[in-house]
């Protein structure tokens, strides 16, 4: 209350008391000015360079995962998908005039997760290479090993935590927090930060691990989400993406898979956080970029197709992957039609020679 004194005591101030009340004053005008050049403490924000953007490309591989991310003059490659599809990778990375990969992560030793990943260290050098065991029981990949070998390196395991700088974007290790038997759970999880945009990449996490990463208290929340197990019903559980809040969901997929991904219970899931739903199946390659604050989103459809035109020399069929010189007796119909400058890039696409190719 306004005008309301305080109670007197009665009792006077010790000796001792005056003396420390002196020295505070004492300190405060000729010890203390000193402090007053000094800045305040303040939060650390993450900067991002006029002009600088990380690029995010979730590549079309089908049934698998393979995202390509660049800021800077660093690069890193998140997964390869399958075997069949390591030629085609290579295709798309070259035309995307990529040189070296500063870091290739391999979240879990599946097939469809690390089956291209050894024609592509086959062919380019890399800086790092991460996965989350460095060794496993299949020949798919013993070949990542073997490639990563043959450049004088070892494949990393990173603990959680870990984390590195891609140009001036951050990415850090969040999972798997516990040992697992089942690979899928135990993807490595990564998180990447650019200034005020942030993405999640989960790999093959199911729920199980879902629970425990949020019961770690793991910093989850993030703009655009990398659904888990290519929108499988086994992963992104109601309470993980009501955690994760995402804005963007990207499902890596294959078109008319045979494992009936993604699940409409997960579509559901993600509608209802009114997030938007990007999937490489129907829309093929998904690219955004980030300048730190916002997001640009835009799909390629054709980016498995090649830049020949209908005057090329070799002409492909979609259907059964073979490739014909142009004056075969065998050829497409019109709308079944690839279009190649020679046999050896249509075998880059993962194109077989017809007989009729000498």
């Amino acid at each position: 209350m306004a005008g309301k004194k305080k109670k007197q005591t009665g009792k006077k101030i010790p000796w001792w008391a005056v003396l420390l009340v002196l020295a505070a004053v004492f300190a405060v005008q000729y010890l203390g000015g000193k402090t007053e050049e000094q800045p305040a403490p303040t939060a650390q924000v993450q900067e991002t360079p006029s002009g600088e953007t990380l690029t995010v490309r979730f590549l079309d591989v089908g049934q698998g995962d393979s995202i390509l991310l660049s800021c800077g003059d660093e690069t890193m490659l998140i997964d390869g998908g399958p075997v069949e599809e390591g030629q085609f990778l290579v295709s798309r990375l070259n035309r995307l005039d990529v040189t070296g990969l500063t870091y290739v992560v391999n979240t879990h030793p599946d097939e469809d997760h690390c089956g291209g990943l050894a024609a592509v260290l086959a062919k380019y050098p890399a800086g790092h290479v991460y996965s989350s065991v460095a060794a496993y029981t299949t020949k798919v990949f013993s070949n990542v090993v073997k490639y990563t070998e043959e450049q004088g390196r070892q494949i990393e395991v990173p603990e959680t935590g870990t984390h590195w700088g891609l140009g001036s974007a951050t990415v850090t290790v969040i999972g798997p927090v516990q040992e697992y038997s089942d690979p899928n759970n135990g993807s490595l999880v990564l998180r990447v930060d650019y200034g005020e945009t942030s993405f999640l990449f989960t790999g093959d996490m199911e729920q199980k691990a879902e629970g425990d990463l949020l019961e770690s208290g793991a910093d989850v929340r993030a703009d655009v989400l990398k659904a888990g197990h290519h929108g499988s019903p086994t992963s992104s559980s109601e309470a993980f993406l009501t955690a994760v809040q995402p804005s963007v969901a990207i499902i890596s997929v294959g078109a008319d898979n045979d494992y009936g991904h993604p699940s409409a219970d997960v579509l559901a899931r993600l509608e209802a956080l009114n997030a938007e739903i990007y999937r490489t199946d129907t829309q093929g390659e998904i690219i955004i970029v980030s300048d730190g604050k916002t997001l640009t989103i835009t799909t390629d459809p054709t980016s498995r197709e090649p830049a020949a035109g209908k005057d090329a020399p070799f002409i492909g069929n979609r259907s059964s992957m073979i490739v014909h010189s142009a004056n075969c007796a065998k050829l497409p119909g019109e709308d079944n039609r690839v279009y190649f400058n020679s046999a050896e890039e249509a075998e880059e696409y993962g194109y077989k020679k017809h007989t009729c190719i000498k």
